[in-house]
């Protein structure tokens, strides 16, 4: 996409002086007057003296932070728009720079074009925004280390990270759809927890799991002679989460019955007792999930058409594992994480022909299934590495289709994010590749050397060589058990150089 010239006031703030001059000149050159700013501190004081109509910001700076940089500014001047650059593309991260009021966020190396184009329509908005009486955002982010495990980059995880960011501060309703295994709880857990309600309790409910005469006491409560076996009066799982958040997972399987009286809570806040009269009122927020297409069940006249409507107030789609396989490497090194010190389980990476192996898998159980099969090959595997003789015979293998070909090439690369320093020109960087396949393991040092060479020459991907000496220190990290003298010294690399590289890669050991 040609991005049109622009006319518009940016604002860098970042301490990479790299990233700097290269956004100022790309922007620049598509019309945007642009200034710069090397800490937060200093950004403030620009961003307080002048009116720019969208703000760059870096989330690791010395001294403030993105995230405290990103807090002053929109409680300045809420209208800002801010785009948020990172390399690390972190679920908390995402998810807490959305909720604190930035426009978009972009992980580093991004294209030339994209920034471009970001830029414009983030101008644009603010312009709209001005123009209606756009008003000021609030966040409600409680500021604890939360592990989601809400792992990938790839596009559709953004977009559902985005939307969590977006609505978790609000009370709406939503609807949570995918295959079994895609994680769905995970977002509504993490709904909750970057909620206003965080504080009060979450309680999570199987509808599949309780026998259908059951469901409606489990959640609503019962009187004593209710039914037989009501020996005594109960209160329900919605009396119990008053103020807190519902999540009533597989709610596709849910009783007709049982169904109107989540209508009624859902319209008038309410809920009464099996066999009783009384209405007892109830603050709760309610996050739904199923694996069923229930605009299906509607039409079939299985699921009741209102409740539909009113749980699918924000929807958010899961996407199965087989359609990001690209983040299959980041969830595996945090699976691997996961289980680090877990008795009887000590690999900690990955080799390559066996990440290979994995993402060219069907996973009709997604990412549950790649988890247990994670766990499997770790627990069986003979050393600090899961090789391919490690994984289960089993696994289904994807259909061939070019499509998921080409995404097996991009994911080629090492698991680990990398942090370049640098905006690569018009397209995200190209993995290490000849026609669609992966580098034979047969390839002299000459040939691998020509190889990585006409990559950088003929696709401009600098970023290779930051991705081979990140690959390179952690091999050495691992080989020599983390000690970072004889890993140094295996390099050829002063020591200070080596720490200050573990530091900028985050290299875990």
């Amino acid at each position: 996409m040609q991005t049109p010239l622009n006319t518009g006031r940016i604002l860098i703030i970042d301490d990479d002086e790299a990233i700097c001059y290269s956004l100022m000149r790309v922007l620049s050159l598509h019309g945007f007057e642009v200034k710069t700013a090397k800490s937060g501190q200093e950004g403030l004081d620009l961003a307080d003296a002048e009116d720019f109509e969208v703000i760059f910001l870096d989330n690791r700076m010395e001294g403030m932070d993105g995230l405290e940089t990103l807090q002053h500014i929109k409680s300045a001047k809420p209208q800002s728009m801010v785009i948020f650059m990172t390399a690390y593309g972190t679920t908390q991260t995402a998810i807490e720079a959305i909720k604190y009021g930035a426009y978009d966020y972009i992980i580093k190396p991004f294209a030339g074009n994209r920034v471009c184009d970001l830029a414009a329509a983030a101008a644009e908005d603010r312009r709209e925004n001005l123009r209606l009486g756009g008003g000021e955002t609030r966040s409600f982010l409680q500021g604890d280390d939360y592990r989601e495990g809400l792992v990938g980059e790839s596009e559709p995880m953004q977009r559902v990270i985005k939307t969590i960011g977006k609505v978790a501060a609000s009370d709406a309703t939503v609807l949570i759809t995918g295959e079994s295994g895609t994680g769905k709880e995970l977002v509504a857990r993490c709904l909750y927890k970057y909620s206003g309600r965080s504080s009060r309790p979450f309680i999570p409910i199987n509808c599949a799991a309780i026998p259908e005469n059951l469901i409606e006491s489990e959640l609503f409560g019962h009187e004593m002679g209710a039914f037989t076996g009501a020996v005594q009066k109960r209160v329900g799982k919605f009396e119990q989460c008053d103020g807190g958040t519902i999540f009533l997972d597989e709610i596709g399987d849910m009783s007709p019955a049982a169904q109107v009286r989540i209508l009624r809570v859902l319209q008038e806040g309410e809920i009464q007792h099996v066999g009783g009269s009384e209405t007892i009122k109830v603050d709760i927020r309610i996050i739904a999930a199923t694996n069923k297409r229930l605009q299906e069940a509607v039409e079939k006249g299985h699921f009741r058409e209102d409740l539909y409507y009113r749980l699918n107030v924000v929807p958010i789609q899961m996407p199965p594992l087989r359609e990001r396989i690209t983040d299959i490497p980041p969830i595996v090194d945090f699976f691997l994480q996961k289980m680090a010190g877990t008795p009887g389980i000590g690999a900690r990476r990955i080799s390559l022909d066996a990440q290979r192996k994995l993402m060219a898998c069907h996973w009709p159980g997604n990412v549950r299934e790649l988890e247990n099969v994670i766990q499997r090959s770790a627990i069986v595997a003979q050393g600090e590495t899961i090789l391919l003789k490690d994984l289960p015979c089993e696994l289904q293998p994807a259909s061939a289709t070019p499509d998921s070909i080409g995404k097996l090439s991009e994911a080629a690369a090492p698991p680990n994010p990398e942090p370049p320093s640098r905006i690569l020109p018009e397209s995200d960087p190209p993995p290490i590749v000849i026609g669609g396949a992966v580098p034979p393991n047969t390839m002299s040092p000459d040939e691998t050397f020509d190889l990585i060479y006409r990559q950088i020459r003929e696709n401009n991907n600098q970023a290779i060589l930051l991705r081979i000496e990140r690959e390179m220190i952690s091999r050495a990290l691992g080989e020599t058990g983390g000690n970072q003298v004889k890993a140094s010294q295996l390099l050829g690399m002063a020591r200070v150089t080596l720490r200050k590289r573990i530091n900028e890669y985050e290299i875990r050991y």
